[in-house]
């Protein structure tokens, strides 16, 4: 049988027997890859690139253009065609796509094996098993990212890549030979599945490559596998340090169960006096889970030199110091920041505590808009329902500031209909000619791809822009920029490590620009410092964006990847809910 026939064998075959004639015939089928290259001389043909570019704003499917762009000689273009018929969904080209996973072009085929992962197309699980056993690395890591967003048609496509079961996995697999990106995407592949395939899983907890063991690691403390706790443990002491996160975040009390309780517990006391911020945020989310028990090594790390360890730590307060006024006051005495004492005041008003009698009276006069809007404690319930004291919140209806105003009014219930209401239209088509310009500005071969800077209080955070993956989204972003928008505003939501939010004009994450964008889903990762397009549904994007504090590849095909950052991460890591946002400045 050929490479090409074996490759589009169909399921009487099966998954398992496709798997081992691929790994046979893995070499063969890389040296058949061929396809045809661009002649020289050739240019970017403009007007179709932007054809091609309105039609995925759009989301309105012109097999015309795609055809058109597949059959060019420019594969940068054929490329993009490829991303493009799973970002409209065009079902009637992913047999189209199939093929082009044995395109001898390494970018065309993997946007073809990412593509079919946007669409969800379960009848290529075949195709793509075979892909991540013979194609070049890059491919075969899309290919494994598509069978993960396929989900359960592609279990056991994935866990017989993976060697499930076998006595050796890690030398005998389908995958042992495979580059490590390759293995690491298999297996991170697998926290689609529900439930985790364990067996399938921990083997490569042990894995030689950090890579891998990050992955499987984070599937672990993503899911919070329980019957793979024992194995994880042994990684606790790793010299990686974003294994030693996704350790300190498996370990909750009850993930680990009575049999592995003390021993995650003592993990976890290592583990909050760690080099990495990071992974003392993580771990002292876990660390709470374990009560009051734990309570004298919590307190200190109200004081830890990293202000987002801090404030994770404010945020745990309540199951480690229970009722014990004593402990919090301690507390509120260890940081004056109002996002750690605003969340300290939140806890203690739930438990119903004799502390800090007339403190929101306080707040409620003072000239910062934030803490006025601290005062009023948490918003309304899930329902609507008034919350138990509504006196503050109805005299500060009538503050001055509407940010306050709708704090109120979420204190009190009251649902605000105009919140986010002009993100609610569709993104609106632009002339020809504009496509057109954002082509040759960015996404032509050789084209610079812009630069920004985001000027805080606490300095410079500097970002390279994917204007050639993402123009649409850079556009806005550089436009936004040039015009002033982006200034004098603050972080509006900070989580530790994950994001940090900015760019909503009123300061309160309530806002946006005043138009939609659409996602841009390309194979640009959410990687630590990526530069993501915030949105509140689909197609919903706008001003606002985010930047990762660490990796997230369970944002992955959700959300699209704009840039990075190139320099400033200290900076960016040091930003907590509140901090101000001076202004982008895009040289």
């Amino acid at each position: 049988m050929s490479t090409y026939a074996l490759w589009h064998a169909r399921s009487r075959v099966g998954v398992v027997a496709v798997l081992v004639a691929l790994v046979i015939g893995a070499a063969g089928c890389r040296a058949a890859m061929r396809g045809p290259s661009m002649p020289a001389g050739a240019t970017t043909d403009i007007t179709l690139t932007a054809r091609l570019l309105s039609m995925t704003d759009q989301r309105q499917v012109d097999t015309t253009v795609i055809d058109a762009a597949l059959a060019s000689p420019d594969r940068a273009l054929r490329a993009r065609a490829a991303l493009a018929i799973g970002q409209v969904k065009a079902r009637t080209r992913f047999p189209r796509l199939r093929e082009l996973l044995l395109d001898g072009d390494t970018a065309i085929a993997a946007n073809a094996a990412f593509a079919l992962g946007i669409g969800k197309d379960t009848l290529s699980v075949l195709a793509l098993a075979r892909a991540i056993g013979g194609a070049p690395d890059a491919v075969a890591r899309e290919a494994a990212w598509s069978l993960g967003e396929i989900g359960e048609p592609a279990r056991t496509a994935l866990t017989t890549a993976l060697g499930d079961r076998a006595a050796q996995p890690l030398a005998t697999s389908p995958l042992a030979a495979r580059a490590p990106m390759v293995r690491a995407a298999a297996v991170l592949a697998l926290f689609k599945l529900r439930p985790v395939p364990v067996s399938a899983l921990t083997p490569w907890l042990a894995d030689s490559s950090s890579e891998v063991a990050r992955a499987a690691a984070y599937v672990v403390g993503r899911v919070r596998v329980g019957g793979a706790i024992r194995p994880l443990l042994a990684l606790r002491t790793s010299s990686d340090e974003e294994v030693r996160q996704h350790v300190a975040r498996a370990l909750t009390r009850a993930t680990v169960g009575d049999s592995l309780a003390d021993n995650a517990r003592n993990a976890l006391l290592v583990l909050v006096r760690d080099s990495s911020e990071r992974v003392r945020v993580n771990a002292v989310r876990s660390l709470e889970t374990f009560g009051p028990s734990v309570a004298k090594a919590v307190l200190p790390l109200l004081r830890d030199p990293a202000p987002n360890v801090r404030v994770a730590t404010s945020e745990a307060l309540p199951e480690v110091l229970a009722r014990d006024t004593t402990a919090w006051r301690a507390a509120w005495e260890s940081d004056t920041a109002l996002v750690v004492r605003r969340t300290i005041l939140q806890h203690v008003r739930r438990l119903q505590l004799p502390l800090f009698a007339g403190l929101e009276s306080k707040w409620a006069t003072s000239s910062d808009w934030q803490y006025r809007v601290a005062a009023l404690g948490e918003g309304g319930t899930a329902t609507g329902a008034p919350s138990r004291d509504t006196t503050l919140a109805r005299s500060l209806l009538r503050d001055g500031d509407a940010r306050v105003q709708r704090a109120a009014r979420a204190r009190l219930g009251i649902r605000d209909s105009s919140a986010r209401r002009e993100r609610n239209s569709p993104p609106v088509a632009r002339p020809l000619g504009e496509y057109e310009a954002l082509v040759r500005a960015w996404v032509v071969p050789g084209a610079p791809q812009p630069r920004a800077v985001i000027e805080t209080d606490h300095g410079n955070v500097t970002l390279e822009l994917f204007g050639r993956d993402a123009p649409l989204i850079v556009e806005a972003f550089v436009r936004l920029s040039r015009n002033g928008s982006y200034q004098n505003s603050i972080f509006h939501r900070v989580v530790p490590n994950f994001v940090v939010q900015d760019g909503d004009p009123t300061g309160d994450g309530s806002g946006d620009a005043g138009f939609a964008l659409r996602e841009s889903w390309t194979r640009q990762r959410h990687g630590r410092g990526c530069v993501g397009l915030a949105t509140a549904g689909p197609d919903t994007g706008g001003s606002q964006y985010y930047l990762c504090h660490s990796p997230q590849p369970h944002l992955d095909g959700g959300y699209s990847v704009f840039g990075r950052v190139v320099d400033g991460f200290a900076v960016m890591d040091r930003i907590v809910q509140g901090d101000r946002m001076l202004r982008v400045r895009v040289p």
